[in-house]
């Protein structure tokens, strides 16, 4: 279940095309997106192509996750400043696992410009 819950994360994180002045503004407005279940605003927070968002969103969407709480725990900046990594711990449930999980994860982050979103367009 923790690797479910790691490649939902990851998922959303790849998806969304975060507005954020810092690398924990993009990850703390993403994930509050998806906590109201509003993943097309949450795409915005990331830095996915327009085309590939609804594709996420429909995945989002057909896992039933829920997200309970979340807390962003930390982070640190890449090289140059234009890269970071947010910790965030995470509690969620989906419909495959009704309980509440706990996970401790790293949210990617990448700056566009001057505006820093939730890197998932690998």
């Amino acid at each position: 279940m923790k690797k479910f819950t790691f490649a939902m994360a990851a998922a959303c994180a790849f998806i969304l095309v975060s507005c954020g002045n810092t690398p924990e503004e993009a990850v703390n407005n993403f994930y509050t997106a998806n906590k109201a279940n509003e993943f097309e605003k949450a795409m915005t927070y990331t830095d996915l192509p327009d085309e590939a968002r609804p594709l996420v969103v429909e995945f989002l969407d057909s896992m039933g996750m829920v997200i309970h709480d979340f807390e962003v725990t930390g982070s640190t900046m890449g090289a140059g400043d234009t890269t970071a990594l947010v910790d965030l711990h995470l509690v969620t449930s989906n419909a495959f696992n009704p309980d509440s999980i706990f996970d401790d994860i790293v949210v990617p982050c990448i700056k566009d410009g001057r505006t820093w979103k939730v890197h998932m367009n690998q």
